[in-house]
């Protein structure tokens, strides 16, 4: 199937280069760390029951995301388009699979995804601010649509509201870490929560079944890796600076993980960070007390924040990129002429959000959604990467090697594609009917294509 070539620019619909090193950055760790680390080492305990083997599933999930990363910043290289994964797919496999990707990513994959976050920052919000439980999804649609008008005031306003709130969390997270190895837990633990004493009497599973299920929530955490690259069309000199934002963004996160996984077995027993989901406000609560614990609250919230900030400047980046090319209606790839901004694409992706939110129980109920689906996409933009290089082996020299090249090829690539084929089975098998509907969702993407294509032939 032929595909459009992406060399070729969009007219009217080119978004500037104008974010530097440090936002890109923080767009990439930004959009890893949100709520992932305050609440995955609890379902990670529950299967992995020694603080080594903890770490050591940490540590693979973060070489695993890393591997990706690197593949990743070879493609952002030769293709520093706006769209990202949408523009590699489409490069390497043509346009139908490029539309599946981007429909998927508009209907389900973005939006549940800013969704399941923003749950989590209304949830501790109003934890914080001791609102009532009625409050969380006004809270959660204000927070989308807050954030939604400062991406469209501008996109220095939207990176600059990510670099920002990048910065506060590493610090708060930093902090919990240096509280954790320099204080004693000198307050009592917390009340066991619902059904602790169930969850504990669950048959273990075999050692490599457990090491697998782990990674689930690992993989969750580290989710985001991929979002630098939806802006690459508007980040400065990308050659240089892509591949630092999407690789040592990505190491960044790792050591964090790490850090911040040894700084709660300080203070925990590996049971206890099986037993309390709040991993992170029982540690910081056994250090600090009551103040501690709303303290982390608050630390949650600006992560999320953050997080969903990340998400909602990154989305619509997809849309607009599908529009100029003629995959999608025109008018979502229209920029809007004062700001330069997608404000179209913007303000329909917060239509999608806050219906996802409103229809979900909560944030498990709307995560299982994207995870499979994602990490599906993720496997097949890896792919790509071979196509990639066929084509310039094959060129003689007519395509141009990119300047950065995957350290290690093709270990490191054939490694992530593999691991992803084993945890998306394992995601279909163990995460119920969300994680499978989540693919329909994105498979019915290609009829949609055959429609669509079949009436811009006939018009």
């Amino acid at each position: 199937m032929a595909t459009v070539p992406h060399a070729t620019p969009r007219p009217g619909f080119e978004l500037a280069r104008q974010i530097g090193l440090y936002a890109a950055t923080a767009i990439t760790v930004g959009n890893i760390i949100g709520s992932g680390i305050f609440r995955s080492p609890h379902s990670v305990a529950q299967e992995l029951h020694s603080v080594p083997l903890v770490i050591m599933a940490w540590v693979l999930g973060g070489v695993l995301s890393l591997c990706g990363s690197l593949a990743l910043a070879e493609l952002a290289v030769a293709h520093p388009r706006t769209g990202g994964l949408y523009v590699f797919i489409r490069e390497g496999f043509g346009n139908a699979w490029g539309f599946v990707f981007g429909w998927a990513n508009l209907w389900v994959i973005k939006p549940t995804v800013i969704a399941s976050i923003t749950s989590v920052f209304a949830l501790y919000l109003c934890e914080a601010l001791h609102l009532p439980h009625t409050a969380e999804l006004g809270v959660g649609i204000g927070a989308i649509l807050l954030l939604t008008f400062v991406n469209w005031l501008g996109v220095k306003e939207g990176v600059r509201t990510q670099s920002v709130f990048t910065t506060l969390k590493l610090i708060g997270i930093l902090s919990l870490v240096v509280l954790a190895f320099t204080l004693h837990a000198s307050h009592p633990a917390g009340p066991l929560p619902e059904g602790a004493a169930t969850s504990a009497a669950a048959p273990a599973r075999p050692l490599m079944m457990a090491l697998v299920v782990a990674m689930i929530p690992i993989l969750f955490a580290y989710d985001g890796w991929t979002d630098c690259t939806y802006v690459g069309g508007e980040v400065m000199n990308p050659r240089r600076n892509l591949p630092i934002a999407i690789v040592w963004g990505t190491v960044l996160v790792i050591v964090t993980y790490v850090l911040t996984n040894l700084a709660y077995f300080r203070v925990l027993s590996p049971g206890d960070v099986a037993t309390y989901e709040a991993v992170g406000s029982e540690t910081i609560g056994r250090l600090l007390g009551g103040w501690g614990r709303h303290a982390l609250a608050v630390l949650v919230a600006i992560s999320t924040f953050g997080t969903t900030n990340g998400a909602i400047l990154t989305g619509p980046r997809v849309t607009q990129a599908m529009a100029a090319d003629g995959l999608l209606w025109k008018p979502l790839a229209q920029l809007d002429p004062v700001r330069g901004t997608p404000g179209n694409a913007l303000w329909v992706q917060a239509i999608l959000a806050c219906i996802w939110l409103a229809l979900a129980g909560g944030f498990e109920d709307v995560s299982g959604w994207f995870v499979t689906t994602s990490w599906l996409f993720y496997g097949l933009t890896t792919a790509a990467l071979f196509v990639q290089r066929r084509r310039e082996r094959e060129s003689k020299g007519a395509i141009a090697a990119a300047s950065y090249r995957t350290p290690l090829y093709p270990l490191t690539p054939v490694l992530f594609v593999v691991v992803t084929v084993v945890i998306i089975a394992s995601d279909l098998t163990t995460s119920g009917w969300r994680a499978a509907a989540g693919v329909i969702i994105a498979v019915l993407g290609f009829p949609v294509y055959a429609i669509w294509k079949g009436r811009r032939e006939r018009a």
